[in-house]
């Protein structure tokens, strides 16, 4: 092999793409390890003998590919199907993916791109209200570990395939990274899905009588005290009720800042059960949980006093049920326990026994699925 003036093999030569360094001892194949970038021993235009530390080239344009491959994927399986595996598992997945195979080939900074790609995503869509910003917080916990894991995902295939002689091994293998998505989604929307009901009851013992009890019955829209961050966070802020409680079949029409709730009372037993039934819902979460119906049942105690258990139904259209399940019952039990404490507040409010804040007692969750 003949060898240009002053050129050495001694001296280390590295690549031109990647900045990694070029073993050019393997004369059957004159390409990168780590990229796959070929070049030619004898031609200095395709190698450099010294790195240059410009780290923008090596971690910008993969990472640019992510962030917005993401936030177009995400935005694509929200609007078109299921929200579903695609949408909280595979687009993460895609997103680590393209950082771990397009940006600078180390474990450790693969990572760190992967941790800032999820704000990185999230924000846009909370800002073109793809999301809101409770929904938004949660996408992105959710994000975290499925980034983080594709990132590693991108880093093996990128290592196994600067091994082979693939031609199109840089850049190919990105289309189908960037794919994985609308594949899921694609997948998704064929097989059958089941419809999910879930049922969340909270109790709390009061210090009052039945009938105090339930004169104090109220809607959410109707407790006056301030709801807790995370009721704040999750729902729209409530403004008031407009109908009465005193019929079976009476409309009650709850008022929210995004929109509305209309409940039909559909059981009434004076001082034991009042059940409604939701026949209308516009708050803007209707592809995350439609509402179905709830109660409230007194039962008397022996001393005299009362517990009061509030009942929640709705159908749940998240996936998969043992990410979302948890959240959903926490912000219901959050719901629960502001209506009781607030029921509690006015049904004691003839005792001038000192204010005690009381922890209402969460039932086992119940989860029903149905065809």
């Amino acid at each position: 092999m003949s060898e240009f003036p002053g050129f050495s093999k001694v001296v280390p030569h590295y690549c031109l793409r990647c900045q990694a360094f070029l073993d050019f001892y393997n004369d059957d194949d004159p390409s990168c390890d780590e990229c796959g970038l070929q070049f030619d021993p004898e031609n200095p235009a395709t190698f450099v003998q010294s790195r240059i530390y410009l780290w923008w080239k090596y971690w910008l344009p993969g990472f640019f590919l992510a962030v917005v491959s993401g936030i177009i994927s995400y935005a694509v399986c929200l609007q078109t199907g299921e929200l579903g595996i695609a949408l909280f598992v595979a687009v993460p997945i895609s997103v680590g993916a393209i950082i771990g195979y397009g940006t600078h080939p180390n474990i450790w900074l693969s990572l760190l791109w992967g941790v800032i790609a999820v704000p990185a995503i999230v924000l846009p869509l909370v800002s073109l209200n793809f999301a809101g910003f409770f929904c938004g917080l949660t996408v992105g916990l959710i994000f975290f570990v499925p980034v983080l894991f594709g990132a590693i995902m991108g880093l093996i295939l990128r290592a196994v395939l600067a091994r082979s002689k693939w031609d199109q091994r840089w850049f190919f293998p990105l289309v189908f990274i960037i794919a994985l998505p609308y594949a899921v989604q694609a997948i998704e929307c064929r097989l059958p899905r089941r419809t999910e009901v879930g049922t969340v009851r909270t109790e709390l013992h009061v210090n009052a009588t039945p009938q105090e009890a339930w004169n104090a019955i109220m809607f959410y829209e109707e407790v006056e005290h301030s709801p807790p961050w995370l009721l704040r966070l999750a729902l729209p802020k409530p403004i008031r009720s407009v109908g009465n409680k005193e019929r079976e079949g009476e409309i009650v029409r709850c008022v929210y800042d995004r929109g509305y709730l209309v409940k039909r009372i559909s059981r009434r037993e004076e001082d034991r059960l009042l059940a409604f039934e939701v026949v209308e819902q516009k708050l803007h979460f209707e592809r995350d949980v439609t509402l179905l119906d709830g109660s409230f049942q007194i039962t008397p105690s022996e001393d005299g006093s009362a517990s009061i258990v509030v009942t929640t139904r709705y159908e749940r259209h998240l996936s998969p049920a043992w990410l979302w399940q948890p959240i959903e019952n926490e912000v219901v039990h959050a719901l629960h326990e502001h209506v009781l404490e607030g029921m509690r507040r006015h049904a004691e409010q003839p005792s001038e026994a000192p204010y005690q804040p009381k922890i209402p007692r969460r039932h086992e969750t119940q989860r029903v699925a149905k065809r």
